[in-house]
């Protein structure tokens, strides 16, 4: 239980999180997944899905909330590739980073990616709902990272 341990994260404040995970070199990312898919909205929105799910209280702000009081998480997405179709099969991947300031500082960094094949009935999704699934498992791989990063 997190309160033997002397912290709750209910009581935490909350942390920033940037409100996109902007690609951080666009110019490698496919221009159909660039321009289809807003990939950068979803992988943000999941992360603060994820967070929540999680305990972690966050809310978004702006990047030049980096530098102020408590704890901010910068979203960046490094790739995603999609190859494939339903119908030879998806082969989908995501790939993020994460920086977890406090007080401006930089405390650490989030690398993770995953992939997919687009699971049951895959067949029957389209190129950017699998590239969202990877965004919503990365996302509870961020979540973890982070409450373990604010209860230690």
């Amino acid at each position: 239980m997190m309160a033997a341990a002397g912290f709750c994260l209910a009581d935490a404040p909350a942390i920033k999180v940037s409100p996109s995970a902007d690609f951080s070199n666009p110019a490698m990312i496919n221009s159909n997944v660039r321009d289809e898919c807003k990939l950068p909205e979803s992988q943000a929105a999941a992360s603060m899905r994820a967070l929540q799910e999680a305990g972690v209280t966050a809310e978004t702000a702006p990047e030049d909330q980096l530098k102020a009081n408590g704890y901010y998480l910068k979203l960046r997405l490094e790739n995603a590739v999609s190859m494939g179709n339903a119908f030879i099969g998806h082969r989908k991947f995501v790939a993020m980073s994460a920086q977890l300031y406090k007080d401006g500082k930089l405390l650490d960094t989030f690398t993770g990616s995953r992939d997919s094949m687009g699971g049951m009935w895959g067949g029957f999704k389209g190129s950017c709902s699998v590239l969202e699934r990877c965004t919503q498992t990365l996302s509870k791989d961020l979540a973890a990272w982070v409450k373990t990063k604010l209860s230690s």
